[in-house]
């Protein structure tokens, strides 16, 4: 067991009156007026926006340090998290990762996303070594480090770089100018009042990225927080912390503190630091308003450049965030917060002399000109144009863009698209630019990573590029009692409460703005469902999450704990200290009341659990560690509720995470607690008469919630700092618990949640989103598609999502099978199919899915009436693909205003029988995919009849060059016979300045554009979208008569009939056969990983004119050291028209892979290097700042050697091996004890 200090109670009491951190009661009153002035107008406006923006992370972080901090110390000892994740990595060396010792068996993770929302983003960095500066690296300060290899994708595939670190809280990341496959990134977020949440020090790459490891140097106090980073041209290495400014001049082995307190300035608290392109240093201060410069940053030479003699006051400022201008070393921008607000300042001579700048000035009334809201201690950036000094970006809530020098500002947008400025969410941390382009730059903010690639223009437009990027920080999580239902509800910090409704990583729907807090699902009646913001503010909805209203009162802490008792439909919530509310009619009323607890029973309420048993009774988790049995809560008169049922139990004084209650018997209970420093999880058998400590060999680290296993009340789940740990048998002090992380990631999981009805739980992370497990569930076969309507070869990833399967047989519809669990298929002909799958070879356990998906066909043009455009011929040319609301259905309605058709007996429909359509609706019409391959004019053309709210949701035309991987807006602005709203005064349906068809037409009234432009093209797709937004429905619409008038064009000119490939010893064999050519150019062959992020590998000649069967071969002598690769063929004509194959996936037995074993790891000094393969190798060893210590060459017919690491002289610490033979290269970080 890992033992833990327990104080007295007076000590407990000293400790917190120390520890507590104030609000100031101004920014508390400041906080309600901002949420009394908007909350009730949210539902009120006639298009309902986001929360406005008014969360103040410093509460949170107060509540935060309550919550976790160490009575002995008062203090949040986040560094233990290491020793902890140390631990973990051990234990999970030593055993198999899908059982460690003491843990359950078969705990499988399955992410669920959400793949739409980021989160809070202080880090960016474009990847040096990458020439085409698609690869960036983004680091969330609850989610770890973050990697995509091209940016510039509509979606960007973004992976985390390593799970273990999942827990590290990345505020900065750079690289070394002298060496870019040297990296670093800090950890520590040094800007909350209440500096609450520690990092652990600096970490370091020395292999561009792949492997990291954190420099021993910074694991002191000097590095709990590590706000700036930046790497001098020299190689010296400067960190902005809260400890002061550190250099070090040898890689991070050794740090120097070259400015802060006693050392040139009056404040140990750095904010920035850059050097500038004159190699000067630049530092700047988070408290006491100072920025300095030095020549070569060496202490003693910092010379302060706000004097108050230079028109830059030397006093009364706090926070001071700077940029240097890259095309002018004389010139840089100060962003300054002073007087309450904050002001802008520009040098042009190096910091002799300053301007004070005019303000921005934010569209938000109310709030002067203090564009970050006073909250510039959280959010600021700023940024100057590469190339042009006048030009640059700051951020506070909003972002504003100057081009004359900050005389001038102009609003570049809106936290949510209000007053005409397009979207990009709150709260701007960091802005950069490319190196050397004045066109494309970031920001990071509490969304995640935004882009912009036109930067100098007038009106820069900036893309959401957080698809992927999942580092959403969740308070909580509710689910649905449906079995085998997707449906859950999850909030998430600043960025709302969210709706999944799709199994796998999928996009989720925010449908309540703000912080997301406590959510919750009626389990008898799930048509009443919750969610809250923060303290006692609570959205509820009636209609099964179709809509949600707001309904508050007064009291609560800013993350509030609730509970709702689904038989007595009453929600209870903490009030104030030592209170409770009880919604009385949670599902039809606003009846709040409070009630007083017992005498003596005072404190903060910081876990609710209403029992499963006895009616109305709960659980609650007061202050000091006292657990609490309320009876007849419903009910009890207030001042005499509960009493404590752990008075003598010697547990400890802190803070109550959960109490779970074992169904079926409410005296068996499992209490955790979220400090460190404190046994943190307790049972009792006796309904509190006892209690032991169950907390064996966990790690010293915060627990936030309890599961006792549904089937085997002697097992239990932890939701914990770092992760999920399960053990098979509570027994007292001798428990021994494991890590069962297998698919998760290491990080803080906030709350699990059981499912009665099919025994499923799912997990809130605080920065990697929502995950479920079937550990406890019986098997069952369930699976979902990447895509349910596509076009003729393009791959569908078909992803199993069963409980307890260990084997797979999938029936495609059309003649082909799979035993693949997550296997990718392509169909080659148009139709509708009916897919099943039978697992577990079990007759009893086959899940079918009838006419599930729909492969749309090529047709080449004209395309008629009379070849399927009048909805009657051909009914599956066309298909709905749903997003989520009303769909477009085939038929003929009888509802007002989409009624009837205009020929023939089919139009295709919002809804056929729906009176009105659906809030959030995001419905796509999808055409055939037609050949423009030759030369001439072409029209689309359909009619259209429709009744939408006006100005608000609407219909519009885009099309796609690659079979629906992309689509883009048919026009962005009204024409004749075309769109007929410009959508220019706020974000509706669609984005900003994007118009589209929303004029009501009675009858049905031709649409007609010119679409020759996209002529030359042997894939053009259409899709008519129809989008609703939160409120105001009327009944939608119907189109009819579909046509494109144009040349004559065939179908596609190379008929592929199948391709294939298999591994062999020294390669991968495709093989792939064609009927007939024409035009036929060649074959590019692309090759993919795990990533599914193809290259170009080779190129065959094609035939170009054939009417005869060819069959092709192309061997890959580089198949990588993964079991399975993936391949597909692109296809080009000479006329450089192109066209995609399906993926064919080829698997590798561990006979055709380098598996490189390296043993033990740790290792004391015989370190042993297996599975050489007999292959000629070059072995190399390399401290972890990327020295060479020892090459040794192992000769052919050689399948293991050893290093003494001893006979090196080596010290304890991190090193690397690398392995390497003529395919591939080998690396392993090791530790040497």
């Amino acid at each position: 067991m890992i033992k833990k200090i327990t104080l007295s109670i007076l000590s407990v009491f000293i400790l917190l009156a120390v520890a507590y951190y104030v609000v100031p009661e101004d920014t508390i009153v400041h906080y309600k007026k901002l949420y009394s002035d908007h909350f009730e107008d949210v539902y009120k406006r006639k298009k309902k926006g986001r929360v406005p923006k008014r969360d103040r992370m410093d509460m949170y972080y107060q509540q935060e340090t309550e919550r976790t901090m160490d009575p002995a110390t008062g203090t949040v000892p986040r560094e233990r998290l290491l020793s902890g994740m140390r631990y973990m990595e051990a234990l999970q060396q030593q055993q198999s990762a899908n059982r460690m010792m003491g843990a359950l068996p078969g705990v499988n993770w399955t992410e669920r996303g959400p793949s739409n929302c980021g989160g809070r983003t202080r880090a960016i960095m474009i990847d040096p070594n990458d020439v085409s500066k698609k690869t960036v690296w983004a680091g969330g300060v609850g989610g770890g480090l973050w990697k995509t290899i091209d940016i510039t994708a509509p979606s960007p595939l973004w992976t985390p770089v390593n799970d273990l670190m999942a827990n590290l809280a990345v505020t900065t990341i750079c690289s070394n100018p002298a060496n870019t496959q040297i990296m670093y990134f800090g950890t520590g977020e040094g800007y909350s009042n209440a500096d609450a949440i520690r990092g652990l020090g600096i970490w370091q790459s020395i292999d561009g990225g792949t492997n990291w490891a954190q420099l021993a140097s910074t694991n002191n106090a000097n590095f709990y927080y590590v706000n700036r980073m930046v790497v001098h041209t020299n190689g010296d290495v400067y960190a902005a912390t809260n400890s002061g400014l550190f250099r070090s001049q040898d890689n991070g082995a050794t740090w120097t503190k070259v400015l802060g307190a006693g050392v040139g300035a009056a404040t140990n608290n750095i904010s920035d630091v850059e050097v500038s392109t004159n190699n000067s240093v630049w530092a700047s201060t988070r408290t006491n308003g100072e920025i300095y410069r030095s020549a070569n940053g060496n202490a003693g030479t910092w010379v302060k450049m706000n004097t108050g003699t230079n028109g830059f006051p030397a006093t009364g400022a706090s926070r001071i965030d700077f940029a240097l201008a890259p095309s002018n070393s004389q010139v840089c921008y100060a962003f300054v917060a002073e007087g309450g607000g904050v002001n802008f300042y520009r040098t042009t001579n190096e910091g002799a002399n300053w301007t004070l700048l005019p303000k921005p000035v934010d569209a938000d009334g109310g709030i002067g000109n203090d564009i970050t809201r006073g909250q510039y201690w959280y959010d600021m950036s700023i940024a100057v144009d590469p190339n042009n000094s006048n030009t640059l970006y700051v951020g506070g809530v909003d972002l504003f863009k100057s081009s004359d020098g900050g005389n001038t500002w102009q609003q570049v947008a809106h936290w949510y698209g209000g007053f005409g400025y397009q979207y990009a969410h709150a709260d701007q941390h960091i802005a950069i630019y490319e190196p050397g382009n004045s066109n494309v730059i970031y920001f990071g903010n509490d969304g995640g990573v935004y882009r912009s690639n036109n930067a100098a223009a007038a009106s820069p437009v900036i893309q959401f590029k957080s698809d992927n990027y999942n580092v959403t920080q969740f308070y909580a999580c509710a689910i649905h009692p449906t079995a085998y239902s997707n449906y859950f509800l999850a909030g998430a910090q600043d960025n709302g409460s969210h709706q999944y409704n799709s199994g796998g990583i999928n996009a989720t729907v925010e449908v309540t703005g703000g912080d997301g807090c406590f959510t919750h699902i009626d389990q008898d009646q799930p048509q009443y469902q919750f969610t809250s913001y923060v303290y006692n503010n609570f959205y509820r909805s009636t209609n099964g999450g179709a809509s949600f209203t707001g309904v508050g009162t007064s009291g609560g802490s800013f993350v509030n704990p609730s509970d709702y008792d689904n038989a007595a439909n009453i929600m209870y919530a903490y009030s104030s200290s030592g209170t409770y509310v009880r919604w009385i009619n949670a599902t039809t009323g606003a009846t709040f009341q409070t009630v007083a607890l017992s005498p003596g029973l005072t404190g903060t309420i910081r876990a609710i659990t209403v029992s499963p048993n006895t009616p109305n009774r709960v659980f609650m988790g007061v202050g000091s560690g006292r657990v609490v049995r309320v009876d007849n809560a419903n009910t009890v008169p207030s001042g005499s509720a509960g009493v404590q049922i752990n008075s003598s139990a010697g547990m400890p004084t802190g803070s109550i995470s959960c109490i779970e209650v074992e169904t079926g018997d409410d005296n068996h209970l499992l209490v955790t607690y979220s400090n460190y420093g404190v046994n943190s999880v307790w049972e009792t058998k006796d309904g509190g008469t006892t209690w032991q400590s169950v907390e064996g060999n966990l790690p010293d680290m915060p627990i936030r919630w309890a599961l006792f296993n549904p089937n085997d009340n002697t097992q239990a789940m932890l939701a914990t700092e770092l992760g999920v740990w399960t053990t098979d048998l509570l027994n007292g002090a001798a428990t021994v618990w494991g890590p069962s992380n297998n698919g998760l990631a290491n990080v803080s999981t906030q709350m699990l949640q059981l499912r009665a009805s099919d025994k499923v739980v799912i997990a809130a992370t605080h920065g990697r989103g929502l995950y479920s497990t079937d550990v406890f569930a019986d098997p069952h076969p369930e699976f979902v598609a990447d895509k349910k309507i596509t076009y003729v070869n393009k791959p569908i990833k078909f992803t199993d999502a069963s409980f307890k399967a260990v084997s797979w047989d999938w029936d495609f519809g059309d003649a082909t099978n799979s035993n693949v669990k997550n296997p990718t298929k392509t169909y080659t002909t148009p139709g509708v199919y009916t897919v099943s799958l039978k697992i577990n070879n079990s007759a009893g356990l086959v899940e079918t899915k009838t006419s599930y998906i729909q492969i749309l066909p090529n047709r080449g043009t004209p395309y008629t009436i009379v070849a399927g455009g009048n909805f009657d011929i051909n009914q599956y040319d066309f298909g709905c693909e749903e997003a989520g609301g009303t769909p477009w259905q085939r038929g003929n309605s009888a509802i007002a205003g989409k009624n009837g058709t205009l020929s023939g007996s089919n139009a295709w429909v919002t809804g056929l029988t729906a009176t009105t359509y659906a809030d959030n609706s995001d419905a796509r019409l999808m055409t055939p995919n037609y050949n423009f391959s030759a030369a001439g004019t072409y029209t689309l053309k359909f009619y259209r009849k429709n009744v939408f709210e006006s100005s608000y949701d609407g219909m519009r035309v885009e099309y796609s060059l690659d079979k629906g991987d992309t689509w883009v807006p048919l026009s962005l602005v009204t024409s004749p016979n075309w769109y007929d709203f410009a959508n220019t005064v706020s974000n509706t349906s669609f984005p900003l300045n994007e118009a589209y068809f929303n004029v009501n037409k009675s009858s049905f009234t031709l649409c007609q554009y010119d679409v020759s432009f996209l002529a030359g093209n042997s894939n053009v797709a259409f899709r008519i979208r129809f989008k609703s937004d939160q409120s105001v429905n009327y009944a939608g619409a119907a189109v009819d008569d579909f046509e494109i008038l144009a040349p004559p064009n065939s179908p596609l000119p190379v008929t592929l009939v199948y391709l294939s490939g298999k591994a062999f010893e020294k390669y991968n064999l495709l093989t792939w056969k064609t009927a007939s050519e024409h035009n036929n150019k060649g074959f590019y062959i692309e090759r993919a990983l795990s990533d599914m992020q193809f290259s170009s590998i080779g190129f065959v000649d094609g035939k170009g004119n054939s009417n005869v069967p060819y069959v092709y071969r192309f061997k890959d002598f580089e198949p990588v050291s993964e079991h399975i690769v993936y391949y597909r063929l692109k296809q080009v004509d000479f006329d450089n028209s192109q066209n995609i194959s399906p993926i064919v996936t080829v698997e590798r037995s561990d006979d055709h892979i380098l598996s490189i074993t390296v043993s033990p790891n740790p290792v004391k000094d015989i370190l042993t290097i297996r599975n050489l393969n007999g292959e000629k190798s070059v072995i190399r060893l390399f401290d972890m700042h990327g020295k060479l210590l020892i090459e040794h060459i192992c000769h052919e017919n050689t399948s293991s050697d050893i290093i003494s690491l001893n006979d090196l002289g080596l010290r304890s610490g991190i090193y690397f091996i690398r392995v390497e033979d003529d395919n591939r290269i080998f690396t392993q970080r090791i530790i040497k004890m």
